[in-house]
């Protein structure tokens, strides 16, 4: 069974494991966010949801989740 998977997707390594740094790499702006607590995480999983599936809404939302925090006074 293994040797039909690896030959029907031709990628080497197992499906479920590339579908998981797939949706790994799609929510990497959200992650970012999170981890970095973000004051505007929430809006940027928003973007990232709503606009990810675009290369450009991807990118903004990555370099959002990058940015320095702002001040808190």
């Amino acid at each position: 069974m293994n040797d039909i998977l690896h030959t029907v997707s031709g990628i080497p390594g197992h499906p479920l494991l590339w579908l998981a740094v797939l949706v790994a790499g799609y929510f990497l702006p959200l992650i970012i966010a999170a981890w970095r607590n973000m004051p505007n995480a929430v809006a940027i999983s928003v973007l990232n949801v709503v606009a990810g599936w675009t290369f450009v809404g991807w990118v903004v939302a990555l370099v959002w989740s990058c940015l320095d925090k702002p001040d808190s006074r």
